[in-house]
């Protein structure tokens, strides 16, 4: 694929001009040429042809300025929503947005900042369908500092952060003294507050258990379908206005979970975060949209069965939980 137009474009400087027409609104400033390539890139219907057009954009990156650079990653970040694989440039896109990230903890001018407009969204759209690169950048500590930092700053918003403290492919132990029977579930794209675990945990299991399960009263489908953030509709937002537990979430020795708390500050059993389950005696409640509003419409939120385990293991994990 031929792209002249764009190869002058990421190949010259950025102008006063482009970064005005940016943050006033009136969008990419870009000569005719340019123009022409962008819109036959986003003519693609097929997925090898929108991969076609993000690997094409990738490959102009290397040596563009900030900026320049950002708009070659908000054309890919558009190409993926409409369908690409995000895997084709995703690995350049994330070492832009560290370069991004690296630039604003500076002294950022109006370039920095408006290539930050571009890129962040860029990231988004790509990290929220990709889970495998979610887990990998987990676990860049000086990343999550650098977010840290620049949200403190109120230089990044706070869903970038966000997505990057997601726990993906998370299994996690949960035990049922009353019935003695121990279970396996596995979290997906579930946000770093247990309430949010709770919400989808306790469809999982009332799905599996059965109705009325540990004395428990129907999940909200709404608050379920908020929690998973499955094809909302705009009167979902509105709609879901709280939800509560279903059960009492513990940890062995009956001692309370804040629904505030991380997964991670969970106690382990086998290396895997463990919570129990019994009857609720209290009820509390949260408030969805404030306590893990909605990210980012590709983003899809499980928790999941693995697996029931047979009555010897349960008992076996309830007798190492100090349960038995």
């Amino acid at each position: 694929m031929v792209l002249r137009g764009l190869r002058e474009f990421v190949q010259g400087r950025t102008t006063a001009e482009e970064i005005g027409s940016i943050t006033s609104g009136r969008g990419l400033h870009l000569s005719p040429e340019a123009q022409h390539d962008v819109a036959a890139l986003l003519a693609g219907r097929t997925a090898a042809e929108l991969n076609a057009s993000v690997v094409a954009l990738r490959n102009l990156g290397p040596g563009g300025d900030l900026f320049h650079t950002a708009v070659l990653a908000l054309l890919c970040g558009t190409l993926v929503e409409q369908g690409a694989d995000a895997g084709a440039a995703i690995d350049a896109t994330m070492d832009l947005l560290v370069r991004q990230l690296d630039a604003l903890a500076g002294e950022p001018d109006e370039v920095v900042t408006a290539a930050s407009r571009l890129v962040i969204p860029a990231a988004m759209a790509m990290l929220c369908r990709s889970k495998e690169t979610r887990k990998r950048w987990r676990r860049r500590p000086e990343v999550m500092h650098r977010l840290d930092e620049l949200e403190g700053a109120d230089l990044v918003p706070f869903f970038l952060r966000e997505v990057f403290t997601l726990h993906d492919d998370v299994d996690l132990l949960v035990l049922d003294p009353n019935h003695r029977r121990a279970y396996q579930f596995r979290l997906i794209g579930v946000r770093d507050r247990l309430y949010h675990c709770y919400a989808l945990l306790q469809d999982a299991l009332l799905r599996h258990a059965g109705p009325d399960y540990l004395d428990a009263e129907p999940v909200d489908p709404v608050a379920v379908r908020y929690a998973r953030n499955h094809r909302l509709a705009q009167s979902d937002y509105a709609d879901v206005r709280s939800d509560h537990a279903r059960f009492a979430f513990t940890r062995p020795g009956g001692l309370i979970v804040p629904g505030s708390a991380s997964p991670d500050e969970l106690p382990t059993l086998d290396d895997s975060p463990m919570l129990v389950v019994r009857p609720a005696t209290t009820t509390f409640a949260w408030n969805p949209a404030a306590v893990y509003p909605v990210v980012h419409g590709a983003l899809h939120a499980s928790v999941e069965l693995i697996r029931e385990f047979d009555p010897a293991q349960a008992e076996d994990f309830l007798h190492r939980a100090g349960m038995a």
